[in-house]
């Protein structure tokens, strides 16, 4: 029965063609609006979380007082993911990255040292992170030559008087191609080094960036200063799973384990649920502010179904003197309305994936699409097919019948 009915629905959809038109144009664009604004915070939330724990499948390990003081943590976490502006401290021995290396699903491990300083090319005075860049510094963040040629590649007497520097500084404050950049003096704490390479910067949250020899850190700022170490986990390997192994392995060398002090994993996670649930407020008040465009476009498909009723009064008076119930008058003007915003819901779906699988190519990213959108986007409009479906139903489904027969 029921495809009867939609049946006779599409008929008469059809049959005013421009009118089902212009009343499919309001229940579109707000279906996609809303789809578009809900996708786009994923996006952003995705962003977000990418930006201050994605790190090339790494995570750093910090010492904190207090093992059980998630807002200790939480500090700590965000010096080190921050830059590398770690507190400077001994609590750290480079000889336990060996034993970092061994433990199972570590690819590798690498100890940091990081400082903020005003440097000076030319006549430019700027602010940056300067980082001890050991052996395997470039190969552990990915680093990849833009222009010149890393330190590690020039005789160890060199090295000492050698920098680095990223896209960023280029971008930011030089204004100058990679290669012109090769040969020119930085200055860092009234020292002078020679920039021999340009990189790309693999993650945006290291910033501005200039890296010098291990030895020449050292002979700047104290000796052995380790702020923090960072281990790679191998592809395939749970990262949560391997990086607690590599802590309680750190842990239990320097005798940590049952105490109150010692190694932690570095946790984000408070501070990336506090922006997700104001990205997600957000998201919301718009979802709503737009959802009002829905009831708008709600209302003129009510107003059109009206004006259907008093266009079929006669055909609805034939039908009732034939023998047709009000419920079945009823029934045939909301699956009308229905299949109305249905249609208008599921063009504005594909719309709005569109939209959203545009911006993810265009900012690089993939993310599935959320099922639950689709389906919330198909039930909304349904339910606004019988909301405001129903009361031109109703008032077909009272015409007085000899009435409406006998009208023209």
């Amino acid at each position: 029965m029921i495809f009867e009915y939609v049946k006779l629905s599409i008929r008469e959809l059809l049959n005013n063609k421009l009118r089902s038109f212009l009343s499919l144009i309001g229940i579109v664009i707000g279906v996609a609006v809303v789809f578009i604004i809900f996708s786009i915070s994923d996006i952003a939330n995705v962003a977000i979380t990418d930006q201050i724990t994605g790190t090339n499948g790494s995570v750093n390990i910090n010492y904190v007082k207090d093992k059980t003081d998630k807002m200790q943590i939480l500090n700590s976490s965000m010096n080190s993911s921050f830059g590398g502006m770690g507190e400077k401290s001994y609590v750290f021995d480079i000889t336990d990255l060996d034993e970092l290396r061994k433990v199972e699903g570590v690819e590798d491990a690498i100890q940091v040292a990081s400082a903020t300083e005003n440097v000076k090319v030319n006549r430019e005075t700027f602010g940056a992170s300067v980082r001890s860049a050991t052996e395997n510094f470039m190969d552990f963040y990915e680093f990849e030559m833009v222009a010149g040629l890393p330190i590690s590649a020039y005789p160890k007497e060199e090295q000492l008087n050698l920098a680095i520097v990223n896209d960023k500084i280029l971008e930011y404050y030089l204004n100058i191609p990679a290669s012109e950049a090769i040969g020119q003096k930085i200055k860092i704490r009234n020292r002078l080094f020679t920039i021999c390479g340009v990189t790309n910067t693999p993650s945006q949250q290291m910033g501005t960036l200039i890296a010098i020899s291990h030895e020449a850190y050292d002979l700047m700022y104290s000796q052995g200063t380790i702020q923090y170490f960072s281990v790679k986990v191998s592809p395939g390997s749970d990262l949560e799973t391997t990086s607690q192994l590599a802590v309680d392995r750190l842990n239990e060398i320097h005798g940590y384990t049952n105490t109150k002090n010692g190694y932690a994993l570095e946790d984000l996670s408070f501070f990336v649920q506090q922006i997700t649930q104001v990205t997600g407020i957000l998201s919301l008040i718009m979802g709503i502010i737009a959802s009002i465009s829905l009831l708008v476009a709600g209302i003129g498909v009510m107003n059109i179904m009206l004006v259907s009723v008093v266009e079929r009064t006669r055909e609805i008076g034939v039908k009732r003197a034939i023998g047709a119930s009000k419920g079945a008058i009823r029934i045939q003007f909301i699956v009308e309305s229905c299949l109305l915003t249905l249609i208008g819901g599921i063009i504005g779906v594909v719309i709005g994936i569109g939209v959203i699988q545009i911006a993810l190519v265009v900012l690089n990213m993939q993310l599935p699409i959320n099922i639950s959108y689709v389906i919330f986007a198909l039930v909304f409009s349904i339910t606004l097919g019988i909301l405001f479906g129903y009361l031109p139903s109703k008032r077909a489904a009272n015409l007085n019948i000899i009435e409406a027969i006998q009208s023209e």
